[in-house]
């Protein structure tokens, strides 16, 4: 819970009077019409993702570096072993893993949909993918290089992609009861 509160809040400001910056610049040099909503929703994104980075990628204070590198190439071996602790009486440990895993990237498949209402199932499933696959070799370099202590598991793979599918299964939801109503 902590990552929560060390956010870098800085950087993600400055971050995102960088970007609306230079998206003024674009869009007046271009004569397009700036709407609030959809760069509202340009500027969660922004700060969503620095956020995912920050979160998956850089290391905890707590995260020791060490010459272990944890790979987990068994799909659901992981999550057996957290739902085993669940039901052990390790509500926490498994709680933060298995939902955190999956709650993170739910915001991923609201805003893309916010984004492209068109979107398509099978896109958001390999942008889900991609991300996901991207965080985890990345967090498998860094840690073989002895920059971080993480591991790379399919099973995070496989939740962070749920994730983004519950977003997107969510906002399309919605969106079809919004129609409905009009």
């Amino acid at each position: 819970m902590h990552y929560i509160n060390a956010l870098p809040v800085y950087s993600i400001l400055l971050s995102l009077v960088i970007f609306i910056s230079i998206r003024f610049i674009i869009l007046r040099k271009t004569d397009r019409k700036i709407v609030l909503y959809q760069e509202f929703i340009y500027s969660l994104w922004i700060i969503y993702m620095e956020s995912l980075l920050y979160l998956t990628v850089f290391p905890s204070t707590d995260a020791t570096r060490s010459d272990w590198v944890g790979i987990n190439l068994i799909p659901f071996n992981t999550i057996e072993n957290y739902l085993f602790l669940f039901f052990q009486g390790e509500i926490s440990v498994a709680s933060v893993n298995l939902l955190g895993n999956t709650v993170v990237f739910v915001p991923m498949g609201i805003l893309l949909v916010l984004v492209n209402s068109k979107i398509s199932f099978k896109k958001m499933f390999l942008i889900g993918i991609g991300t996901s696959l991207t965080i985890e070799v990345t967090q498998l370099v860094l840690s073989l290089l002895n920059v971080l202590s993480r591991s790379f598991d399919v099973d995070d793979l496989i939740l962070n992609t749920t994730g983004v599918i519950i977003g997107f299964a969510l906002m399309k939801i919605g969106l079809f009861f919004i129609r409905l109503k009009k």
